[in-house]
């Protein structure tokens, strides 16, 4: 306890020292308009810290517009942008200027190891050509019939719900933590379909790491993270490695832990795929593909074997968690709106009535991508609701970022870019992206589907970014999700299955609902603040 207590003093003093140095040396954003701070020492990172996502970053945008300069600790400056033109030139033309922060970095490293969403520069450039053989098009198709059978197998999802709602008492619906539920299902999706490994977390005999990811996320993103970061951000490095390394706060114990069990899983995973590469008998799954790719590279363009166990351990958190975020959203707008989950499910079963009056015996990923309201609403759940609210960049070098539209300085000067010197901190709060009325209209902060069914619905106003829909969900450009298609093809096939067979209410509870987290945002209950919670009613959705 005195060690720890020993490395928190110094992590507190350097940070405190290397904060006013950082101050007085950099270059100045003031002339970027932004709210007043109540704090010199928390600047607005206790307001941010307390709120519910996004309600204060919304605010801001309301008041001030695409651009805003706020308080971080001890004074300095940091940049919310959320303006398209942009994010086009952060995330495209010079990605490589705008760095994930020294502290977000490290924490990925300790959770993960040196994995693709953790590298920057060439490193980045090298590991993104080894991996993205594995998650094309083809490949993302090809694994739909793992997905649907993970949840039509009598031993999962569908079926287990359906005999919890006959143990009832009345037999007729059960009210359930969602959110749990789609976690572990789209956990062992995730385990089979990328490695061909059974990871058992829809049952009690659960592997280690299946357990593992039981409220992960709420374990190593405390209310305090805000403020948390900030410190981390201007600590020295080698005290950040001796406090990541030794601290036991449930956190860091938590993030060592996951790094331990995926790397003894993929070590055993990544000899097996091998093994069978040389056989000549290799899967089908993501990691035989990435072994494959990975052997045909000359060795200095390969995967190191800790990568590789890296990209396997961000693949799995990654892949399961935002896939069962957006889902219990979409759930939960379903639940809310039960004209829209009606119209959707007499979409699906029109068709599928089409599909068996043609012979075939189950919906194909082409049929449930031709589906027009069931992918507005799709769309516009995932706009309303990214499963990754916001990223953090920081500024290389000295940049001139263009604007779509000018901004009005604290002098009141019009400006058409923004002048960012090194250094800078910037957050880019996606879900203010997707709700920008510039962008999506005066309804913006809205739940409605209809703006997906207008013949010009595909062709945004403005500059275009993101993989799907123009949206940011999966980010965009140079640093985008490389595992884009893999997870809309796992939302789809859950989607329809669930919406085809269950009706979904609210409850008392819902009311309660708040959206916590800047990085993954996760539901919980109001005054329970250690548990993700998304509680439904769940019943058999009528047939007549």
């Amino acid at each position: 306890m005195n060690v720890e207590l020993s490395i928190l003093t110094a992590a507190l003093v350097a940070t405190v020292v290397v904060a006013f140095y950082r101050r007085y040396k950099a270059g100045s954003i003031s002339y970027i308009r932004g709210p007043k701070a109540d704090s010199f020492v928390f600047g607005h990172l206790r307001k941010l810290g307390s709120s519910c996502t996004g309600d204060i970053f919304f605010g801001w945008q309301d008041e001030f517009g695409l651009v805003v300069r706020y308080k971080g600790i001890f004074g300095t400056d940091k940049l919310m942008i959320c303006d398209p033109k942009a994010l086009q030139y952060i995330f495209h033309t010079s990605a490589y200027s705008f760095e994930k922060q020294r502290a977000t970095r490290m924490i990925l490293e300790t959770m993960d190891g040196p994995d693709l969403v953790w590298s920057e520069g060439d490193v980045h450039k090298r590991q993104r050509k080894v991996m993205l053989p594995a998650f094309g098009a083809p490949e993302a198709r090809a694994l739909f019939p793992v997905f649907k059978s993970k949840i039509e197998h009598a031993s999962v999802l569908i079926l287990l719900w359906k005999d919890m709602i006959n143990d009832t008492s009345d037999g007729n619906s059960i009210t359930m933590n969602i959110h749990e539920w789609l976690g572990r299902a789209t956990l062992d999706a995730i385990g089979e379909a990328a490695f061909g490994y059974e990871l058992g977390a829809m049952g009690e005999d659960s592997t280690d790491l299946g357990k593992m990811y039981r409220n992960f996320v709420m374990d190593i993103s405390p209310p305090s993270r805000p403020f948390t970061d900030a410190i981390f951000q201007h600590t020295p490095s080698p005290v950040l490695k001796v406090l990541f390394d030794h601290s036991r706060s449930k956190g860091f114990d938590r993030l060592r832990e996951h790094k331990t069990l995926a790397h003894q899983v993929a070590r055993q995973l990544v000899e097996t795929k091998v093994k069978e590469l040389e056989e000549g008998k290799m899967a089908k799954d993501v990691l035989s593909l990435l072994v494959k790719a990975n052997s045909s590279m000359t060795s200095k363009h390969r995967l190191t074997e800790e990568e590789l166990y890296a990209e396997m351990s961000i693949i799995l958190f990654a892949g399961h968690d935002t896939t069962s975020n957006t889902l219990a959203w979409a759930l939960w707008e379903l639940a809310k709106h039960p004209e829209i989950q009606d119209r959707v499910r007499k979409e699906i079963r029109e068709r599928e009535a089409v599909i068996r009056a043609r012979g075939a015996p189950e919906f194909t990923l082409a049929d449930i991508e031709s589906l027009p309201y069931f992918q507005a609403f799709l769309k516009e759940s995932m706009r309303m609701h990214p499963a990754v609210f916001g990223l953090s960049r920081v500024a290389a070098k000295d940049s001139i970022v263009p604007l779509s539209q000018p901004i009005l300085d604290t002098s009141g000067r019009i400006r058409q870019e923004l002048i960012i010197p090194k250094g800078t901190e910037i957050s880019v709060p996606l879900g203010c992206y997707n709700r920008e009325k510039t962008v999506w209209g005066d309804d913006a902060h809205s739940f409605n589907p209809e703006r997906w069914m207008k013949s010009n619905s595909s062709e945004k106003r403005g500059t275009t970014l993101g993989v799907v829909g123009n949206l940011m969900n999966f980010s965009s450009g140079t640093r985008s999700c490389i595992g884009w298609r893999f997870a809309m093809t796992e939302i789809q096939c859950f989607l329809l299955e669930l919406i085809n067979t269950f009706q979904f209410s609210v409850t008392h509870r819902t009311l309660d609902v708040q959206k916590v987290g800047y990085g993954i945002a996760v539901p919980r209950l109001r005054g329970e603040v250690e548990k993700t919670q998304l509680p439904m009613t769940v019943s058999i959705a009528d047939r007549d």
